[in-house]
């Protein structure tokens, strides 16, 4: 599996990145879809429950293997009331690496999540070039926010002469593509990695959805009321459905294999929610797909 470069901190990630399971996933088997990803080559995860109150599938399998090669990502910061948005004060972010190191070992880098309307933007910045100074983490990104968000982050980090974020983990997946206009051309531009999240669209993009879809419209043409809204994105579904059983694969599959080479991408995350999903990312990683696969399926909205 190839690598890419983490932005500036001298890490790289390997083609798919590991999202451990949270809860409600039994740890168990967030372990063996960690385990599995492991086996595919994958070396980078990806920890969004520091806060979690009982041990975690990124605790275990970290416990257990005890990998020397793996890169490993967490979030720190917390979310705080609605009129705040999110907590990256100091003291929640000292908070949030000291549980990184109690639980996981370590965190090779760390991400905030939105933005904290009441932190002073130097006082965040401060604390990680504090962590990063002492070798605590390599670097530092922002999740889940907008290009605003991320030129203000940036501007802040230069005026102060403090370590800018290496990467943006951003929601990005053939359905969901608003991030391409404005947010990757910035990240890329100015030498950012960029993570994605949610590769499938909350199961969208997924064989199941695709039929149930159908099934549903098929009733309803003959009268039966549909028990939730429709589909908006059914007609690009079934064409991405054609594409795909043209290569005999899935339709997950070839979406993921979509991002796998968008060139503003360094890597996606896939939760490993289960052995089944880590199946997908295989048989995408396998796939061949050529520019004008890509082109064909780039196009559909």
């Amino acid at each position: 599996m190839h690598l890419q470069p983490l932005g500036p901190t001298g890490l790289s990630t390997t083609a798919v990145i590991a999202g451990a399971a949270r809860a409600p996933v039994p740890v168990k088997q967030g372990v063996a879809a960690l385990d599995t990803a492991w086996e595919l080559g994958i070396r980078t995860i990806d920890v969004a429950d520091l806060g979690a109150t009982g041990e975690t599938a990124a605790e275990r399998f970290l416990d257990d293997r005890q990998p020397e090669d793996v890169v490993v990502l967490a979030g720190v910061g917390g979310t705080a009331d609605p009129e705040r948005g999110a907590d990256h004060s100091p003291e929640r972010i000292e908070a949030g690496l000291a549980a990184a190191s109690r639980r996981l070992g370590r965190a090779d880098l760390v991400w905030l999540a939105a933005a904290d309307a009441q932190t002073p933007l130097e006082a965040t910045l401060t604390t990680l070039a504090a962590a990063v100074e002492d070798g605590r983490i390599r670097g530092w990104g922002a999740s889940d926010i907008d290009v605003w968000r991320l030129e203000a982050l940036l501007i802040a980090a230069d005026r102060a002469e403090l370590p800018r974020p290496a990467f943006v983990r951003v929601r990005l997946n053939l359905l969901e593509r608003e991030a391409e206009r404005d947010l990757l051309p910035l990240a890329t531009g100015e030498g950012l990695s960029v993570l994605t999240r949610g590769a499938f669209a909350g199961g969208r993009l997924s064989d199941a959805h695709i039929e149930a879809e159908e099934e549903a419209e098929r009733l309803a043409a003959t009268g039966v009321p549909r028990t939730g809204e429709a589909e908006p994105a059914l007609p690009a579904l079934l064409t991405l459905r054609g594409l795909a059983r043209e290569r005999s694969v899935s339709t997950a599959a070839l979406a993921l294999a979509w991002l796998l080479a968008a060139e503003r991408v360094a890597a996606p995350i896939v939760a490993a929610r289960s052995e089944r999903v880590l199946e997908t990312v295989h048989e995408a990683l396998e796939a061949e797909v050529d520019e004008e696969l890509l082109d064909r399926i780039g196009a559909l909205r």
